[in-house]
C-alpha cells in the first residue's frame, strides 16, 4: 500500500493595508471585522511606525475561509514575509488578541511587543451566548440573520447616510466599521466566518493556556471599564499570567476600544516599543 503524503496548507495571503515606516506594528482586527476597525489608531502611529493593517482569513478583502488561531498566527507571519519585516508589535483586539497571543508562542522572534485589547483569555470560562453562538444550527441562524441582514441593509446608499448623519464627529470611521464587520462592502458571507470562528474559540483558546506562560516580550492588557463583553476583570487576570505584563484600565469605556479611544491604544504601543528597544 501506498502511503499518501501529507501535505500542510500554506496560510492564505492577507490583503493588507500599510502606513508609514519605522519599526513594524501589525494591528490585528476582532470577530467578526475588519482592516477599517483600525481606521482611527493607523493614522496615530504612522509617523514613528511602520502599520500593517490586515483583513484576517474570511473577512474583508481576504478570500478563503476562516481559521483559528494558529492559522490567523501564522497568515500573519507569512504577511510580514511578504512586506519583507522581520518583527513587528502585534496589537489584537478581543478574538484576535487570541491571534496575537498565538504568534509570539510560535514565532518569538517575530514578534517584539504585544498589545492585547479587550482580548480574550486562555482559560476563562466561557459564558452561554457564546455557547449559543457556537452551535452547530442555532448560531448558523443568528449569525445569519444579525450579521447577513444587517450586511444587506448597509448596502443601501440612504441607510448609510442616515448612520453617517447619526453618528456625528466620526461618521467615516463608523459607517467604515460597520460595513467591514457585516461584509457590507463585499460579497463575502461574513457570518459564515464569525460562527467558524465561534467554534474554534471553543476548540482552541483554552490550548493558548501554555503559550502565554511562554511570552517575555514587553507587554500591555488594555481594558474598558465597562466593558460587559470581555470585562476588565479578565483583562486584569490575561495580564497576571503574562511574565512582566502591565495592566491598564480606561475609565468608562466599552469594548470597540479601537474606535473610541484610539489614543489610549497607540500610547500603549508607543510604550510596549520604547521597552523592547530598552529592555533595561
Amino acid at each position: 500500500m501506498t502511503r499518501r503524503k501529507l501535505v500542510t496548507p500554506e496560510p492564505p495571503t492577507l490583503a493588507a493595508d500599510t502606513y508609514g515606516s519605522g519599526p513594524g506594528v501589525v494591528l490585528i482586527h476582532g470577530q467578526p471585522g475588519s482592516a477599517a476597525d483600525w481606521s482611527r489608531v493607523a493614522p496615530l502611529l504612522s509617523s514613528n511606525h511602520r502599520v500593517i493593517v490586515p483583513d484576517r482569513p474570511g473577512y474583508g478583502r481576504t478570500a478563503g475561509e476562516a481559521t483559528g488561531f494558529a492559522g490567523n498566527a501564522e497568515a500573519l507571519v507569512r504577511t510580514l514575509d511578504q512586506l519583507s519585516s522581520a518583527e513587528a508589535i502585534m496589537v489584537g483586539h478581543s478574538w484576535g488578541g487570541g491571534v496575537a497571543i498565538a504568534a509570539a508562542a510560535r514565532h518569538p522572534d517575530r514578534v517584539s511587543g504585544l498589545v492585547l485589547v479587550a482580548s480574550v483569555r486562555p482559560g476563562e470560562k466561557l459564558g452561554w451566548v457564546d455557547r449559543m453562538l457556537a452551535s452547530r444550527v442555532l448560531g448558523d441562524a443568528l449569525a445569519a440573520v444579525t450579521i447577513g441582514s444587517t450586511s444587506m441593509v448597509l448596502r443601501n446608499k440612504k441607510v448609510r447616510d442616515l448612520v453617517e448623519r447619526r453618528f456625528d464627529g466620526r461618521p467615516r470611521e463608523v459607517v467604515r466599521a460597520l460595513e467591514g464587520v457585516t461584509g457590507a462592502r463585499t460579497s463575502a458571507p461574513v457570518w459564515r466566518s464569525f460562527v467558524s470562528e465561534q467554534r474554534r474559540l471553543f476548540d482552541e483558546l483554552d490550548g493558548l493556556a501554555t503559550a502565554v506562560r511562554t511570552i517575555t516580550v514587553p507587554t500591555i492588557v488594555l481594558s474598558g471599564g465597562a466593558d460587559h463583553i470581555v470585562p476588565a476583570t479578565v483583562g486584569e487576570r490575561l495580564a497576571a499570567s503574562i511574565k512582566n505584563a502591565e495592566h491598564r484600565v480606561v475609565p468608562g469605556a466599552h469594548h470597540l476600544l479601537p474606535l473610541d479611544h484610539p489614543g489610549e491604544i497607540a500610547t500603549a504601543v508607543e510604550d510596549v516599543d520604547r521597552a523592547a528597544r530598552d529592555p533595561g
